[in-house]
Order: C-alpha cells, then sequence, then structure tokens
C-alpha cells in the first residue's frame, strides 16, 4: 500500500497573520483516514480534544472549512492523518496507517523524510499592562513597560510547585518581533521620536492575571522631550508578500 503523503497549503511557513485563517491541506489519498490539526496554542484544547477541528476528523477539513490560529504568538501547526479516529491508548495502539505534515522544524540534521515546517505568527492579541492606563506618567530616566509575552513563553516549573520557567522549545520558533515607539502627541518628528527594539529572550518574566508577562526596563532616548506622549507597541512578524504588523497605542505623559 503506499504511503499516505500529507501536505499544509494555507497558512504558508513563516507567515505572519492578522486573525484567524482558514486551513487548507492536500492528501495524496482520504480513503479511510482521519484527518485532525494541532497548535500548541489551541485556546480550545482539552485533554479529550486537543485537536482544532474536534468537531470533523473527515478529509472535510482540509479544504478550509476550519478557521484557527487567532492566538497571540508563534504556531507550529501539525496536520495528521491515521486510520483511526480516537486519541487514546487503545486507538494509538491499533493505528496502521498515519502519516504527518508540518510543526516545527527538526534541529538538523533533519532526515531527507521530514516533513515541511508550518510555523505561522499571530500578531494580533499584543497588550500593554503597565501603565495600565491613559494619562499617567513614565520618567524619561527610569522607565517600565510591561507587556504580554507571545505563546507559551513560560511553563511550570516541574520541580518547583507554582513556579514558571521560561519555555525554550517555544521561544525557539517564536517569530514575533516587538518593539516600543514614543513619539510627542504634537508634530511628531524623527527628530523628537524613538523607538526601542525588545530583545524578548533577554526580558525578565512573570506571572499575573492567567498571563505571561515581560519588562523592559531603562533610561528613555535622550532625543525625546517631555509632556504628552503615544506610547505605542509594534507587533511584526513574516516577511514580504506574508508580513503582518499590529500596533498598540497609549496616551502617556513623560517626565523629566
Amino acid at each position: 500500500m503506499a504511503d499516505i503523503v500529507l501536505g499544509i497549503s494555507q497558512p504558508l511557513h513563516g507567515a505572519g497573520l492578522t486573525g484567524p485563517v482558514a486551513l487548507s491541506g492536500t492528501a495524496s489519498t482520504t480513503a479511510g483516514l482521519f484527518f485532525k490539526w494541532f497548535s500548541p496554542l489551541n485556546a480550545l484544547a482539552s485533554q479529550a480534544h486537543p485537536e482544532i477541528n474536534s468537531a470533523d476528523h473527515s478529509a472535510t477539513c482540509l479544504g478550509g472549512s476550519v478557521s484557527a490560529l487567532g492566538e497571540f504568538g508563534s504556531h507550529s501547526l501539525l496536520l495528521a492523518a491515521t486510520d483511526q479516529d480516537g486519541i487514546g491508548i487503545a486507538a494509538i495502539q491499533a493505528v496502521t496507517r498515519s502519516a504527518m505534515a508540518g510543526g516545527a522544524p527538526l534541529p538538523p540534521p533533519a532526515p531527507p523524510s521530514a516533513p515541511a515546517p508550518c510555523v505561522v505568527h499571530q500578531v494580533v492579541g499584543a497588550l500593554i499592562r503597565t501603565p495600565a492606563s491613559a494619562g499617567l506618567s513614565l520618567s524619561k530616566a527610569a522607565t517600565t513597560v510591561e507587556l504580554l509575552a507571545p505563546g507559551v513563553w513560560a511553563k511550570p516549573d516541574p520541580a518547583t510547585p507554582g513556579a514558571w520557567v521560561a519555555h525554550l522549545d517555544y521561544q525557539a520558533i517564536n517569530g514575533l518581533a516587538l518593539r516600543l515607539r514614543l513619539a510627542p502627541v504634537a508634530a511628531p518628528t524623527p527628530a523628537n521620536s524613538a523607538e526601542i527594539a525588545l530583545l524578548l529572550p533577554a526580558l525578565p518574566f512573570f506571572r499575573a492575571d492567567d498571563k505571561t508577562w515581560l519588562r523592559w526596563t531603562g533610561a528613555l532616548p535622550a532625543n525625546l522631550g517631555t509632556g504628552a506622549h503615544v506610547l505605542s507597541l509594534i507587533t511584526s512578524a513574516g516577511s514580504g508578500a506574508t508580513a503582518a504588523s499590529v500596533t498598540v497605542s497609549r496616551n502617556i505623559v513623560l517626565v523629566a
């Protein structure tokens, strides 16, 4: 019996997304097979149904009927096909035909038979936590900005109950770039505005409100003045035709 060959046609590997996207895939055969889409960021995943398309495992789900990947962060999208519908131990042990496509890139040297990866980057969902509301003051000499970490930036520490550690597997595939921009409300120009690129793995993280947040602290660029400014958090991902960018802003007051 010929091997099953799967492919993901939408979304494209490396793409930036600005909302949920219709999932499309191909299969060299569909007879007797069940198809499941997976993402580690799937907010609706449960132990019983970790797959995205829990309501339909038929070949119909390959044709764009499933819209997903709206969660903020980088998704390693996996398409799997098996000749058993369940995900329990008995069903897994009974599988005789299977295939997969997508997922995160394998570390080198990847075997020639490795499936083509599919990692895509959802830029919608960025949040500023601190400053907490419009109109608050930020010190140019010592500023703190807190923002939502993308994806599963951290995970529970199995060795220490209640503690969290960096999720290095996620951070290795994160394709979201974040930067801060500050500009005066009135008459902004390049001379009186500034951008700060954020090196995410170097930022400390913390847990609050059942989310993981990143904290940037430091002095602001000297060319910035004081008074009413706009603080923007710019999230971008992808390149060329598949690039995406989203900006969230907050009015603040800069003080010396």
